[in-house]
C-alpha cells in the first residue's frame, strides 16, 4: 500500500528493474539505423553488432556510464526545507501547446504568434509569483518550419531570459537555432528522445550527432506506452524506459566519454478503450512520482512534479486532476510544478489554468507545511489572551493578536473563492475561469521589458536569412 510520496519503489525492486534493464540491453539489444553511429560502435568493446542492425549492449559499458554519472552528481539532493523556511513553489511553462482555450473556458482555436506573444508578457508578469517566463504556445499562423524561429524571436523580444524554443526537429532548423543561440554565447544542450520499444534513434540524434563537437551536455529520453508499445504493468513499463535510456546513455558515454549524458525515462500509461495517452489519471500519477526513485536510484534528483492533466478545457476534470498532482508532489516535497497552464495531452494552452494552477498549488503547499504559531498565541501565553477575551466581553475578532495576525494565518488565493451562497449571488455570481481570465488579462497590462537593441537586432537578421533558407529547402 502507498502510505508515502517521497518514496514510491524500494531499493530491492530498482535493483531488480535495473538487472531487467541489463538483461533487456544484453539479450536484445537497441535498434540503431544511423550508420555513423554503428561505424563508431564497432570499435569500441562492450557493443555487439547484428544484421539487424541492433546493437546489443554489455553490463559493463551500463555500469561504466552509471558510474560517471553518479560521481558527477555526487552532491546529492538538496537539504529538505523546514516549516520554518518553506520553499516558495516555482512554476514552469512549455512551449507545445497549439491551440487555445477561449474566455468562455470551452471553446478551442489554433494559437497564434499574437497568443504566443501575450503568454510571454504573462508569465513575465507573473515572475514575482514564481513563474518561469517563456513561451506558451507554437505560432501556427506561420508556416510550420518557421514556428521555431518565430518562438525563438518572440522569446527574445519579450522575454528577460532571452530567446528559446523547443520546436526543433529537423536539422535546417537547428542549424538557424544554433546560430540564434551564439548569440547569447549559449553552448548546445541537446535532447534525443528515442521510440520505444528498445530504439535508440530519431531526428533529434541526426541533430545530436551534427553538432556532437559542440555538445555541452546531452539528455536521453524515452516515452513508452503502457500496453501499447511496453508492457501493461506499472513497474514493467518503467524498466523498459530505464533500458531504452541507460542503453541510449551508455553508447553516448562510451563515444563522448567527456560528455555529461543524463537520462529521463518518461513512461506513460494508455486508455485501452481509446488507445489514447492519458495523463492526470491515478496510474498516471503513480508512474509520475516512480520517477524521483528512479532519478534517484542513477545519483541525480528530478527537478520537479508535473501538473499534467487529459481535459482540453480548465472545467472540473482538469482540477481534479491538477490538484491531485499537486497534493502528491508537495507532499512528497516537491517545490517546482509544470506544465502550468497547459491541457490536453501537452496541446492546449489556458491563461486561466495558469492562474488557477498557481492557487491550486498555494493550496496545497500552505496544507503540507502543517499548522504554524501564530506571534503572541504560542500554548504559553494562550490562557493569558483567553482571559483578557473573555473579561472584556468582546470577541477574538477584536483582539490584536487577530489583526496582527489574521493574513499569515489565513491562506490568501488568487481568483479561489471564499464566499458564502449569499455573498457569492450578491457579487453576481462569480464564476472561477472568468475571474482567471480577467486577472491574467490584468498582470499582462502590467508587463513591461525592453530588449537589448543590439541583441535584438542580430537575432531578426539570423531569423530572415533562416526564413529565406527554410523557405527554399
Amino acid at each position: 500500500m502507498l502510505t508515502r510520496f517521497d518514496r514510491i519503489l524500494e531499493r530491492a525492486t530498482l535493483d531488480a528493474m535495473h538487472q531487467a534493464a541489463l538483461d533487456m540491453l544484453a539479450g536484445t539489444g537497441l535498434r540503431v539505423d544511423h550508420p555513423d553511429i554503428l561505424a563508431e560502435l564497432e570499435r569500441h568493446a562492450g557493443f555487439n553488432l547484428d544484421a539487424s542492425p541492433r546493437v546489443k549492449v554489455s553490463a559493463e559499458r551500463v555500469e561504466a556510464w552509471v558510474s560517471e554519472h553518479r560521481t558527477r552528481h555526487k552532491s546529492g539532493p538538496r537539504a529538505p526545507h523546514t516549516a520554518a523556511e518553506p520553499a516558495r513553489p516555482c512554476f514552469s511553462v512549455s512551449d507545445r501547446p497549439m491551440w487555445m482555450v477561449e474566455r468562455d473556458g470551452k471553446t478551442l482555436r489554433q494559437t497564434t504568434r499574437e497568443d504566443v506573444i501575450a503568454g510571454v508578457k504573462l508569465t513575465e508578469a507573473l515572475r514575482d509569483k514564481g513563474v518561469r517566463p517563456g513561451a506558451t504556445a507554437v505560432p501556427t499562423d506561420v508556416p510550420l518550419r518557421i514556428q521555431p524561429l518565430e518562438q525563438f524571436l518572440i522569446t527574445a523580444e519579450y522575454c528577460r531570459d532571452g530567446g528559446r524554443t523547443s520546436q526543433v526537429t529537423d536539422l535546417a532548423a537547428a542549424e538557424i537555432i544554433r546560430e540564434m543561440d551564439r548569440v547569447y554565447g549559449r553552448p548546445p544542450r541537446f535532447s534525443i528522445w528515442c521510440p520505444s520499444p528498445l530504439i535508440f534513434g530519431g531526428p533529434e540524434l541526426d541533430i545530436f550527432w551534427h553538432f556532437r563537437d559542440e555538445a555541452a551536455s546531452v539528455s536521453v529520453g524515452s516515452m513508452p506506452m503502457m500496453g501499447m508499445t511496453a508492457p501493461c504493468d506499472p513497474v514493467g513499463v518503467a524498466t523498459l524506459a530505464m533500458a531504452e535510456t541507460i542503453g541510449g546513455a551508455a553508447i553516448v558515454h562510451a563515444l563522448f566519454p567527456d560528455l555529461p549524458v543524463t537520462i529521463h525515462p518518461h513512461p506513460e500509461p494508455v486508455d485501452m478503450r481509446t488507445g489514447t495517452i492519458v495523463f492526470g489519471t491515478p496510474e498516471w500519477d503513480l508512474l509520475d512520482l516512480m520517477h524521483r526513485d528512479i532519478f534517484r536510484y542513477y545519483g541525480r534528483e528530478r527537478g520537479g512534479k508535473l501538473l499534467h492533466t487529459t481535459a482540453s478545457v480548465p472545467g472540473a476534470q482538469a482540477q481534479i486532476e491538477r490538484t491531485t498532482s499537486a497534493t502528491l508532489g508537495v507532499l512528497g516535497g516537491y517545490t517546482a510544478f509544470g506544465p502550468a497552464g497547459q491541457l490536453g495531452l501537452d496541446d492546449v494552452w489556458s491563461p486561466a489554468q495558469l492562474i488557477l494552477d498557481l492557487d491550486i498549488v498555494a493550496h496545497a503547499a500552505r496544507i503540507a507545511r502543517g499548522p504554524e504559531h501564530a506571534p503572541g498565541l504560542e500554548t504559553g501565553a494562550l490562557a493569558g489572551v483567553v482571559h483578557d477575551v473573555v473579561q472584556s466581553g468582546f470577541l477574538f475578532a477584536e483582539h490584536e493578536t487577530t489583526l496582527a495576525n489574521m493574513r499569515s494565518q489565513y491562506h490568501q488565493p488568487v481568483v479561489l473563492q471564499r464566499l458564502g451562497r449569499p455573498q457569492w449571488m450578491g457579487a453576481g455570481c462569480p464564476e472561477l475561469v472568468a475571474d482567471a481570465n480577467r486577472y491574467a488579462e490584468e498582470r499582462i497590462e502590467t508587463y513591461e521589458y525592453e530588449p537589448p537593441r543590439d541583441t535584438l537586432r542580430e537575432l531578426r537578421a539570423i531569423y530572415e536569412r533562416g526564413r529565406e533558407r527554410l523557405g527554399t529547402l
